[in-house]
């Protein structure tokens, strides 16, 4: 299946969908129990690194050029999100 995201701009919708993909495709799950695991991975700094190793781990073993790039604007954005909820663990919401 190939990837959603267009790495010359960021859609959310492309951007959750191909993480679904990565993540059912890295771990061997269904769609569904893919969504599942990545909001129990979201929860702590430790399952967000894990996240973000899966997805890093796709983007290495990726050969397709175009579909390679498509993952590294993934894992680019997902690193940005990892560093900002690292940064705010721990603190209350308002």
């Amino acid at each position: 299946m190939r990837l959603q995201t267009d790495p010359s701009r960021f859609s959310i919708t492309a951007f959750l969908a191909d993480q679904v993909t990565l993540v059912a495709r890295e771990e061997q799950l269904s769609p569904g129990a893919a969504v599942l695991r990545i909001q129990e991975l979201s929860r702590d700094p430790v399952g967000r690194a894990r996240l973000l190793e899966i997805i890093s781990d796709a983007w290495r073993r990726e050969t397709n050029p175009a579909e390679s790039s498509k993952i590294a604007a993934l894992r680019s954005e997902m690193a940005a999100w990892v560093l900002h909820a690292a940064t705010n663990d721990g603190r209350p919401h308002s």
